[in-house]
């Protein structure tokens, strides 16, 4: 049995270099992240001969090389929900795992490995024992964007690495995002078109469910909004917010009311389901998501002590 391992984080490689700052300025700033949680990390380069190229990925470990399948799942998916929080979804529902574990003896002495020893390393495996379903594939699927997005991923990761409510609500949001987002170059688009409602019914399937999961996110950090507003506000100013604030895109109004809002809207198509009638707004769903984000961010920088972006 691997008693001293790596972990391999998958699907998202090292980040675009910005604003000429190095890689390893990058590592530092994520070490630093890692370091209370006790992991340790590094950079791997994968070396995928198809692709004629090499790309840098995150390697992992715990303290002592500690084996824990179920911890290192658990780093990765914090960093992906707050990948999706800090820039938008990158990484679909449908995947494989998104880790690979990897024995020290494979990686201790170098700083690059063949994508094809990865990949034979997983299918020798015994099937109880494998992480991956399609070794081959998944490790050639790679993904990256800016070390701003992926340092304040990182940070919320160290925060939601050990803090399960947070963690739930930053996996609500981005289950809402996998079902409606809209990104920034898109957004006047969308609020040129205030009527904009979803043309099938599985697409107002998908709105409601974004719909649903955003107001969950708003719930796992403040719980059931309550009726009494002042307990409501100073549930709101306990994570810094002024409730009186106003917040979203094509018609800001002070963020109690949009919780509210948002809470009425998710209770009318629980209570009633989906009717014409009653479809979606794509602005009104744009707003609740950008409150929803308000809010898990607020709470997340109570939490850190610091801006996720700074």
């Amino acid at each position: 049995m691997e008693r001293r391992v790596w972990y391999l984080l998958l699907l998202l490689g090292f980040p675009v270099r910005t604003s000429g700052r190095e890689t390893s300025a990058h590592l530092r700033c994520v070490r630093g992240i890692c370091k209370p949680i006790g992991v340790k990390i590094r950079r791997l380069l994968v070396n995928r001969p198809q692709h004629h190229d090499m790309d840098g990925r995150y390697l992992f470990r715990f303290l002592r090389y500690r084996r824990d399948d179920l911890a290192a799942i658990r780093l990765a998916e914090s960093f992906l929900y707050g990948l999706s929080l800090a820039h938008g979804p990158m990484i679909g529902p449908d995947h494989d795992s998104l880790v690979l574990r990897v024995p020290d003896t494979l990686v201790s002495e170098q700083d690059a490995v063949w994508l094809e020893e990865l990949a034979a390393l997983e299918e020798s495996r015994p099937p109880e024992d494998r992480m991956l379903n399609f070794p081959q594939l998944t490790l050639e699927r790679v993904r990256s964007t800016t070390m701003d997005s992926f340092e304040a991923a990182w940070r919320i990761a160290g925060a939601t690495f050990t803090d399960n409510q947070l963690f739930e609500a930053t996996r609500f949001l981005k289950s809402s995002h996998d079902n409606f987002y809209i990104y920034p170059g898109q957004i006047r688009q969308v609020a040129s078109d205030p009527e904009m409602v979803p043309l099938t019914s599985s697409h107002q399937t998908d709105f409601e469910n974004a719909l649903h999961n955003a107001f969950k996110a708003v719930e796992a950090v403040i719980g059931d909004p309550p009726k009494d507003d002042r307990r409501f506000f100073r549930k709101l100013r306990e994570i810094g917010l002024d409730p009186l604030e106003e917040v979203g895109y094509t018609a800001k109004k002070p963020i109690h009311q949009v919780i509210r809002a948002m809470n009425q809207a998710r209770d009318a198509k629980a209570a009633h389901g989906s009717t014409r009638g009653r479809a979606i707004k794509a602005t009104d769903l744009l707003n609740y998501q950008t409150c929803s984000g308000y809010v898990l961010t607020a709470a997340l920088e109570a939490k850190i002590g610091a801006p996720i972006f700074p």
